[in-house]
C-alpha cells in the first residue's frame, strides 16, 4: 500500500529537480523583451495555446523549460460549461510547494478560461515536465495578489505591459495547492 504523502513528497522533491535545470537562454531574453510588446502578445495569445501545450507533451516538458528558459507547466481543467478535460500551457511561481498561476490573458479585457473553470472546480492537474500532480486551487485575496504580483514580472516582464493593457479587470491569481 502506498503511503500518500510520502509519494506526494517524492513528486514534489522530483518537481524542485526538474526546475534546477530551468535555466535562461538567449531565447529567453528575446522573449522577456518580445512579450512587452502588444504585437508579440496579439501573435502569441494565437500560437501559443496550441504550439505550447503540443511541444511539453511532446517533450516531456524540456522542450519549454529549456527552450523558453522560463518555468511552465501544464494546467487540466474541467470546462466549466462543457465539462471536457481543458489544457493550458502558463507561466507559474513556487509559493512553498504551492504553484502559483495568473489569468493575464496576455492583456485582454476579459479573463481566461481557465480561470473559470477553477471557480467552478478547483480541483485539477499540473504537468511540470514529466510529473503530473492533483492539486486543488485557491483564488488569491488582494494582500497575497499585491505580494507575488511583482514575482511574475521579474520573470517575464510582460505581466507589467499585460496588466496595462487588460484596462480595469485585475487578473486572477490562483495557488495551486498539491495533494496528490
Amino acid at each position: 500500500m502506498s503511503d500518500a504523502p510520502s509519494d506526494l513528497a517524492a513528486r514534489l522533491h522530483q518537481v524542485s529537480d526538474y526546475e534546477k535545470k530551468v535555466h535562461h537562454t538567449p531565447l529567453t531574453s528575446l522573449l522577456r523583451a518580445a512579450g512587452k510588446t502588444k504585437v508579440f502578445s496579439s501573435f502569441y495569445r494565437r500560437i501559443g495555446p496550441t504550439m505550447d501545450p503540443w511541444l511539453m507533451k511532446k517533450s516531456g516538458g524540456r522542450a519549454i523549460s529549456r527552450l523558453y528558459g522560463l518555468p511552465a507547466l501544464l494546467l487540466d481543467t474541467v470546462g466549466s460549461k462543457t465539462g471536457l478535460t481543458r489544457t493550458s500551457p502558463l507561466l507559474y511561481l513556487r509559493d512553498g510547494e504551492d504553484f502559483v498561476v495568473v489569468g493575464t490573458n496576455f492583456g485582454q479585457f476579459h479573463h481566461p478560461a481557465w480561470t473559470a473553470n477553477l471557480l467552478a472546480e478547483p480541483r485539477a492537474h499540473v504537468a511540470v515536465g514529466p510529473i503530473r500532480l492533483a492539486v486543488v486551487a485557491e483564488l488569491v485575496d488582494q494582500a497575497g495578489w499585491d505580494s507575488i504580483w511583482p514575482r511574475f514580472c521579474d520573470i517575464y516582464p510582460g505581466y507589467a505591459n499585460y496588466l496595462d493593457r487588460c484596462g480595469d479587470r485585475v487578473p486572477r491569481m490562483f495557488l495551486l495547492h498539491p495533494t496528490a
